[in-house]
C-alpha cells in the first residue's frame, strides 16, 4: 500500500507538471498569435498610408500620418493616426459610391490605434469623401487583448537621399513628408499566472516599462514597416 501511494503521487506530480507546462507553451503560442495579428494589421495600415489614386496630378503631398499621432498619450504609450484614399470602407467593403466606369470610389480612409486602459489594441476609424464629411465607423475597437503599451519611432529622411537620418517620436520632424517609416514595439502579456518569477523591467524602443513580478508571461514584439508610397 505505501509503495502505490507514492507511485500515485508520483504520477499525479508528473501530470500536475505536464499541465502546468502545456498552460505555458499555450499562452506563449497565444502571446505570438497575438504579436503576429496585431504586426499584420498595423503594417497594413502604415505600408498604405499616404496614398494617393491619382499621384501624377500636381497636388501639395498627402500626409501619410495624421493630427492623431501622438507621443506618450497615455501611461500605454503612444498612439498612431494613418490615412490614405481607399476604395473600401473600415470594415473592408466597397464603397458604395460609384464613378462613371461603376468602380468604386476613393474615399478619405483616417485611422487610430491606441492601447486601451483595459490591455487592448484599440481600432479607431473614419471614412469619407473628405475629412470634413467623414462618418465615424468604428470607435475605438478593441482588435487584440493583452497588449500592455505601445511605443512608435519615425524614420526621418531629411536630405531626401533614400536614408533614414534619424529616429523620431510623434510630431519631432521637420517635415511629415520627409517620414519613411514606421518602427513600432508591443508589450504584451498573457492572461494566466503562473508560479514563477517574471521580468519587470522592458525596453521598448526608446523607453523603460516597468511591470511588477506578477507571474504573468510577457514578451516585446517589434517591426518596421516602410510607408511604400514614400519610397525612391
Amino acid at each position: 500500500m505505501a509503495l502505490s501511494t507514492l507511485l500515485i503521487s508520483a504520477v499525479i506530480l508528473l501530470l500536475s507538471s505536464s499541465v502546468s507546462i502545456y498552460r505555458m507553451q499555450l499562452s506563449q503560442s497565444h502571446l505570438e498569435e497575438s504579436s503576429r495579428y496585431a504586426t499584420d494589421v498595423l503594417t497594413t495600415h502604415i505600408s498604405q498610408a499616404g496614398f494617393q489614386p491619382d499621384p501624377w496630378l500636381e497636388q501639395p503631398e498627402f500626409p501619410a500620418l495624421t493630427d492623431d499621432t501622438v507621443d506618450g498619450l497615455s501611461l500605454t504609450g503612444d498612439q498612431l493616426g494613418t490615412q490614405r484614399w481607399s476604395q473600401k470602407n473600415c470594415y473592408g467593403n466597397d464603397n458604395p459610391v460609384r464613378d462613371f466606369n461603376d468602380l468604386p470610389v476613393f474615399y478619405l480612409l483616417q485611422s487610430k490605434f491606441r492601447v486601451t486602459s483595459s490591455g487592448n489594441l484599440g481600432f479607431t476609424c473614419r471614412y469619407g469623401a473628405d475629412a470634413s464629411t467623414s462618418r465615424l465607423q468604428i470607435n475605438n475597437f478593441g482588435l487584440v487583448g493583452g497588449i500592455e503599451s505601445l511605443q512608435v519611432l519615425y524614420a526621418e529622411d531629411r536630405d531626401a537621399d533614400g536614408i533614414a537620418d534619424n529616429w523620431v517620436t510623434a510630431q519631432h520632424w521637420q517635415n511629415e513628408t520627409d517620414i519613411r517609416a514606421v518602427k513600432v514595439a508591443m508589450l504584451l502579456a498573457s492572461d494566466q499566472k503562473f508560479d514563477q518569477p517574471s521580468i519587470g523591467r522592458f525596453t521598448l524602443l526608446d523607453q523603460t516599462v516597468e511591470r511588477p513580478s506578477d507571474g504573468h508571461l510577457r514578451r516585446v514584439s517589434t517591426f518596421t514597416s516602410a510607408i511604400r508610397g514614400r519610397l525612391k
